[in-house]
C-alpha cells in the first residue's frame, strides 16, 4: 500500500537552517549595500534635473524669444501651407528637445561635481599633514588578513592627533586602497588589530569606499548648491508655489539622507559578514563586537529617527548570528524605492517626450521601462536574495504587504515631485515647454481614488509576481548560474512594469492637466501599447512556465490571476471609474503640447442682437451683467453680427478649439468648421491649417496639422503672442 505525498510550495512550516556567513559572503548576487546605493542615484537624479530646469530653462530670458522664433513670417503666394505647419512644428519641437539636454545636464553636473568633492576629501584626508606611514609591524599585521588572491595588502596609514584612536576606516581608491588607522590601534588585544583590519578590509573587497564617498559628497551638494538656494530663491516668490516647491526639495533631501543613513548601516553589515565568513576568523569578529561599547541615548534616538550611521552592537551582534536577516525587504525599504520612483519619473517623461514629439505615451513607455528597471535593481534583486536564502519576506502575505508600500511610495513620490506643485503657467506668466501641473489634486476624487487604488494593487501584485518568479527560478546565493539569473530576473522585471508604469503616469497626468474629460482610451488605444500588454502578460506567466519546466505541482491559482491582474490593471484604471472621453490623443491635452482646459473662469458676455438688426457696438462689462462658465460656451463661437467677418483673434480661435477637442479633427464635418474658423485668423499658422484642411477634406490629415494649432495655441497661451 504506498501513500500518496502532497508536495507544498509554500512557507515551509519550519523555519531553514541559517545561511553560514561564508554563504552569504561568496554568494554571486548583489549586496544589499550596492542596491541601496541605487535608490540615492534615482532620488539625486531628480532633484539635479529639476534644479537645471530652473536654472537653465525657466531662469533664461532666451527660451521665450527662441520658441517665438518658429513662427514664420508672411508666407510667399504658391507655397504649399503643409510646409508652414511642418516647419513650425518640427522648430518647436527642436527647441524644447534643446531644453530637455540641457536639464539632462544637472545630473551629470551633480555626478562630476560628486566626483571632484570625493577625490578632494579623499586627497585632503590622506594628506601627509594628517597622516603617517605606519610602522612595520603594523603592516605586516594588516598584510596577515588579506584574503587569499587578493592583488596586494592595502598600504596602512596612521592617523596625526594628539589623541589615541584605537579604530580604523579604509580609504583610497580600488587600485590604491588606503586603510588609516588611530594612533593607538596598536594597544589593542592581537585579536581586536586582527578583526578591525579585517573588516576594513571587507570594505575594500566590496569596493563600497568610493561609491559611498561620492553619495555623501552628492547629499551636501544638493543641500548647499540646490536645496537652499533654491528655497533662499523662492521665498520671496508671490502665491503659495513657492513654498510648495521649497518643500518638495526638502522632501528629496530628506529622502536621501534617510536612504544615506541606510546605505552607510547596511554596508557594516555587509563587511561584518564578510569578516567573520575568512576561516582564520575564529570568532574574532563577533567578540571583537561583543567589546563595543553601549549606544549613548544619542545614538539612540538617531536609531529610532533613522539617522543612525552606524549600527549598534545589538544590531551588528544579530546580524552575525543570523546573516540571512540582510537580505529581505523591508517596508521602509519598499516604501523609499517608490518615493524615488515617483520622484524620478515625471523629470524622466519630460525628457524623453522630447524624443518623441509625435508619440507622448510611446515617452511614457519608455521612461516606465527606464524607470522599472531602477526599481528592479531594488525590489526584485531583494527578493530574489530573500528565496535564496529562503527568507521570510519571500514567502506567503510579505511580498504582497512590501508591494503595496513600493506603490503607496510611487504615489507619494509622484505627488513630492516639484511638477505637481501648482499651475506654473499660472503662477509664472512665462514659463517654458517643459512646465506642467501634474498634481492629482486637480483630478476628480473618483479618478484619484480609482488611480491609487490601481498603483497599490499593483505593487502588491508585482512584488507577489517578483516573489514567484524567484522561487519557480530556484534561486540560489552562489553558482555560475546564480548571477546571470537575477540579472535576467531584473531585466524581464522592467519589461513588465514598463507598459503598467508607464500607462499608470500617463493617465494620471491626464487627469492632473484635464480634470473634465480626459482621453483615457487614447493612451491606450494603439498597436504599440497592445504589444507592451502582450509583453506584460507573458512576463506575468514567466513563473508559472519556470515552475512547469521544473515539474513540480503550479500553483495554478495564483499565478494565473497575477497575470489576468497585471495585463487589466491600467485598462480597470481608465474605465472603471470614467465615462468614454470623445478625445482619442493624449497629446491634445498632455504637455508638451497642452492647451490645458482653463480653469473656470467667468466671461461677461452680451445678449446678441437679432440677426435682423444692425450690430451694435458691445458695451463696457458691469458688475450687473450676466456670467455664463466656460464650459458652457458654444464649440464655435459664433459671427459678432451677420454681415461680419469671424473672429479674427487668435486667442478666441484657441478658445475654440480647445473647447471642441478632437471632435473638430476627427470627422470630416468638424474639420471642415475649423479650416472655416481659421480662415480668417490674424495668425499665419492657423491660416496655413485652414488650407490644409480645406485641401484634404473631406480625408483624415497628417498629425502634424492638428500639433501646430495645439503647439502655436500653447505658446499663445504662455506667452500672448
Amino acid at each position: 500500500m504506498s501513500a500518496r505525498v502532497r508536495i507544498r510550495h509554500g512557507k515551509p512550516r519550519t523555519p531553514p537552517p541559517p545561511a553560514p556567513a561564508s554563504l552569504i559572503a561568496a554568494a554571486r548576487l548583489p549586496q544589499p549595500t550596492t542596491t541601496r546605493l541605487v535608490q540615492l542615484v534615482v532620488v539625486a537624479a531628480a532633484g539635479a534635473a529639476f534644479a537645471a530646469w530652473w536654472w537653465l530653462v525657466k531662469e533664461r530670458d532666451h527660451w521665450p524669444g527662441t520658441q517665438l522664433d518658429c513662427l514664420p513670417g508672411p508666407v510667399p503666394a504658391g507655397r504649399d501651407p503643409m510646409d508652414t505647419v511642418t516647419g513650425f512644428t518640427r522648430c518647436v519641437d527642436g527647441v524644447r528637445l534643446d531644453q530637455a539636454l540641457v536639464v539632462l545636464c544637472g545630473p551629470l553636473a551633480l555626478l562630476l561635481l560628486a566626483l571632484v568633492t570625493g577625490a578632494l576629501v579623499r586627497a585632503g584626508a590622506l594628506s601627509r599633514r594628517r597622516t603617517r606611514p605606519a610602522g612595520p609591524e603594523m603592516a605586516a599585521r594588516l598584510a596577515a588578513v588579506v584574503p587569499e588572491g587578493a592583488a596586494g595588502p592595502p598600504r596602512l596609514l596612521i592617523r596625526r592627533g594628539r589623541g589615541l584612536g584605537l579604530g580604523a576606516r579604509a580609504d583610497g581608491t580600488v587600485r590604491r586602497p588606503r586603510v588609516i588607522a588611530g594612533a593607538g590601534a596598536h594597544l589593542q588585544p592581537e585579536r581586536d588589530i586582527g578583526a578591525l583590519f579585517r573588516h576594513e578590509v571587507a570594505h575594500i573587497t566590496a569596493r563600497d569606499v568610493g561609491r559611498v564617498r561620492i553619495a555623501i559628497a552628492a547629499w551636501w551638494i544638493l543641500l548647499a548648491g540646490v536645496t537652499v538656494p533654491l528655497a533662499l530663491e523662492l521665498a520671496p516668490r508671490p502665491g503659495n508655489i513657492g513654498g510648495a516647491i521649497s518643500l518638495r526639495l526638502a522632501v528629496i533631501l530628506g529622502v536621501f539622507g534617510l536612504t544615506l543613513c541606510g546605505v552607510l548601516r547596511i554596508r557594516e553589515h555587509d563587511a561584518d559578514v564578510r569578516a567573520a565568513a575568512d576561516p582564520r576568523d575564529g570568532g574574532d569578529m563577533a567578540a571583537y563586537i561583543a567589546r563595543d561599547r553601549s549606544p549613548t541615548p544619542r545614538r539612540r534616538i538617531t536609531r529610532l529617527l533613522g539617522l543612525a550611521t552606524h549600527p549598534t552592537r545589538a544590531d551588528r551582534l544579530s546580524a552575525l548570528d543570523r546573516p540571512a536577516r540582510l537580505w529581505g525587504l523591508s517596508v521602509p525599504e519598499s516604501l523609499a524605492t517608490g518615493i524615488a520612483a515617483g520622484l524620478v519619473f515625471t523629470d524622466a517623461a519630460l525628457l524623453i517626450t522630447a524624443l518623441t514629439p509625435d508619440s507622448i505615451a510611446t515617452g511614457y513607455r519608455i521612461t516606465g521601462a527606464l524607470t522599472g528597471w531602477a526599481v528592479a535593481g531594488v525590489v526584485t534583486v531583494a527578493l530574489w536574495r530573500a528565496a535564496a536564502v529562503r527568507h521570510p519576506d519571500a514567502y506567503g502575505l510579505r511580498p504582497a504587504r512590501r508591494g503595496a508600500a513600493l506603490g503607496a511610495g510611487v504615489l507619494a513620490g509622484s505627488q513630492l515631485s516639484a511638477r505637481a506643485a501648482g499651475d506654473w503657467t499660472d503662477a509664472f506668466g512665462t514659463a517654458d515647454g517643459l512646465a506642467a501641473d501634474f498634481s492629482l489634486a486637480n483630478a476628480t476624487a473618483g479618478r484619484a481614488a480609482a488611480l491609487t487604488l490601481a498603483l497599490i494593487v499593483g505593487g502588491a501584485l508585482f512584488t507577489t509576481w517578483a516573489a514567484a518568479l524567484a522561487r519557480a527560478a530556484g534561486a540560489a546565493p552562489d553558482g555560475p548560474r546564480s548571477g546571470p539569473a537575477c540579472a535576467a530576473a531584473v531585466a524581464l522585471s522592467g519589461a513588465v512594469l514598463a507598459m503598467p508604469l508607464g500607462t499608470w503616469f500617463l493617465l494620471a497626468a491626464l487627469a492632473a492637466v484635464e480634470a473634465d474629460s480626459v482621453p483615457y482610451w487614447g493612451a491606450m488605444d494603439s498597436r504599440a501599447w497592445v504589444i507592451g500588454a502582450t509583453l506584460t502578460l507573458f512576463g506575468a506567466l514567466a513563473p508559472f512556465a519556470l515552475t512547469a519546466l521544473r515539474r513540480t505541482r503550479p500553483r495554478l491559482r495564483l499565478v494565473p490571476a497575477v497575470a489576468v491582474a497585471l495585463f487589466a490593471l491600467p485598462t480597470a484604471a481608465a474605465w472603471i471609474p470614467l465615462t468614454a472621453s470623445a478625445d482619442s490623443s493624449p497629446r491634445r491635452v498632455l504637455f508638451p503640447a497642452t492647451v490645458a482646459t482653463p480653469k473656470p473662469h467667468k466671461l461677461l458676455t452680451t445678449s446678441p442682437s437679432p440677426p435682423s438688426s444692425p450690430p451694435s457696438p458691445p458695451s463696457p462689462p458691469s458688475g450687473d451683467e450676466p456670467v455664463i462658465d466656460i464650459d458652457d460656451l458654444p464649440v464655435l463661437p459664433p459671427p459678432e453680427a451677420e454681415g461680419r467677418e469671424p473672429v479674427r483673434d487668435p486667442f478666441i480661435a484657441c478658445l475654440a478649439l480647445n473647447a471642441g477637442r478632437s471632435a473638430l479633427w476627427a470627422d470630416p464635418a468638424g474639420r471642415e468648421e475649423t479650416a472655416e474658423l481659421l480662415a480668417g485668423v490674424d495668425d499665419t499658422v492657423l491660416r496655413a491649417v485652414s488650407a490644409v484642411l480645406r485641401r484634404s477634406h473631406p480625408e483624415p490629415v497628417h498629425s502634424d496639422v492638428p500639433q501646430a494649432a495645439i503647439l502655436r495655441c500653447d505658446l499663445l497661451r504662455r506667452y500672448a503672442r
